[in-house]
């Protein structure tokens, strides 16, 4: 089984125990997740690895300067779950610290692999070889979530603090899916395809010219996903912009001029299928800490 996979199975079992509330078998199950991405980490800076063993990859992860604070804090979380007091609360779910680790892993693994020549560089002054080396290799940030989650206020922020083209996943829907939505019926995987068939052209002209970009699109079902990243491969992050559905409904309430009804939030969260390899943050964070926070754990 490939580290992906593993990955992807041990935070499977991790959600799956969480939400049967069995919270030591999620943490347990989300520490192997890290773990085998760890391990992966360390095998592409040529390290030797043993089998792996997730507290001390853990331990190492807190020790180490060279990873950003939120990513630290995450494996602090996750290590002293062991022995922590009954009183001392966590402040996020071993689901979302795992994530957090095992992403920044895979976009600093991504970024110190040598180029194979398929998958192009940013080469722009600012950010060019001259200046960061080979550190670029990732060409888009991908921001996802339901509507009302913030993706666009995000997805501006980021690319003008970066310097990157925003691209409104929204301005993409043919005409008839704006309508559709603006009478307050929700689309069907029917009417998506073409919507998401044109994302995946984006991305892809996007990495062919080899322009960074930032785009905010809710790619809610893991097929979706598929699709949209389909021909960017190693280039893109997903970033998933997760918030209570309470906090989100009290958005799309007071938000004014914008197509999408709130009454079409339940459609959106009946099909929501969480990722199992995004950066998780937060929703209700201030944006300006939202966008911090994917620099630090992206690396960007």
């Amino acid at each position: 089984m490939s580290p992906a996979s593993r990955i992807a199975q041990e935070l499977s079992a991790a959600k799956q125990a969480w939400h049967d509330g069995n919270e030591g078998k999620a943490r347990v199950c989300a520490r192997r997740a890290v773990a085998v991405a760890a391990e992966s980490w360390s095998a592409s800076r040529g390290e030797p690895t043993r089998q792996a063993d997730a507290m001390a990859y853990l331990r190492r992860i807190q020790q180490q300067e060279m990873f950003p604070l939120p990513v630290r804090q995450a494996a602090e979380r996750l290590t002293t779950a062991v022995t922590r007091r009954h009183d001392a609360a966590f402040t996020t779910d071993p689901i979302s610290d795992a994530s957090l680790i095992i992403s920044h892993l895979a976009a600093v693994t991504s970024s110190e692999r040598p180029s194979s020549g398929r998958t192009p560089r940013v080469t722009t002054p600012e950010s060019g070889p001259e200046a960061r080396g080979e550190r670029h290799r990732m060409l888009i940030v991908l921001i996802m979530g339901v509507s009302g989650a913030g993706k666009t206020t995000i997805g501006r922020r980021l690319a003008e603090v970066l310097g990157w083209r925003f691209v409104e996943g929204d301005d993409l829907h043919p005409a008839a899916n704006i309508e559709k939505m603006r009478s307050g019926h929700p689309l069907t995987d029917a009417d998506r395809r073409p919507w998401l068939e044109r994302l995946q052209v984006t991305i892809v002209e996007q990495v062919r010219i080899n322009q960074p970009a930032v785009i905010a699109c809710s790619v809610l079902k893991a097929t979706y996903r598929t699709i949209v990243e389909e021909g960017g491969g190693p280039c893109v992050r997903l970033v998933y912009l997760k918030g209570r559905a309470d906090f989100i409904r009290q958005r799309l309430t007071a938000r004014r001029g914008h197509f999408m009804r709130p009454e079409l939030l339940d459609s959106q969260l009946a099909i929501l299928e969480e990722p199992a390899d995004a950066l998780v943050i937060d929703a209700a964070l201030p944006p300006d800490d939202i966008v911090l926070q994917i620099r630090r754990s992206l690396a960007i």
